[in-house]
């Protein structure tokens, strides 16, 4: 399949973005792990997973980091392949 047949929103694109943002967005990154790591240890300590609300919440914080981790594995790859 020519990759012109695929509708727009799934084509490659190049975007240009200044390397302040994309610094300016890993440390935001960075601190939100940190912070969600923070309060995953709080909400452990303090709640736990007995509870099914409980252990999906946890759940849920956990994805967020892994989420951003993700993110900031690309960023940081982005910054590399331009150095």
């Amino acid at each position: 399949m020519n990759i012109m047949q695929l509708p727009e929103e799934y084509r490659p694109e190049m975007w240009t973005i200044a390397k302040d943002h994309v610094y300016a967005a890993i440390s935001a990154i960075q601190i939100g792990v940190e912070n969600t790591q923070d309060l995953l240890a709080e909400h452990d300590k303090t709640l736990g997973r007995s509870t099914r609300k409980n252990r999906l919440e946890a759940e849920r914080l956990e994805k967020e980091i892994e989420q951003m981790r993700a993110t900031l594995a690309g960023l940081r790859k982005l910054g590399k392949d331009h150095e």
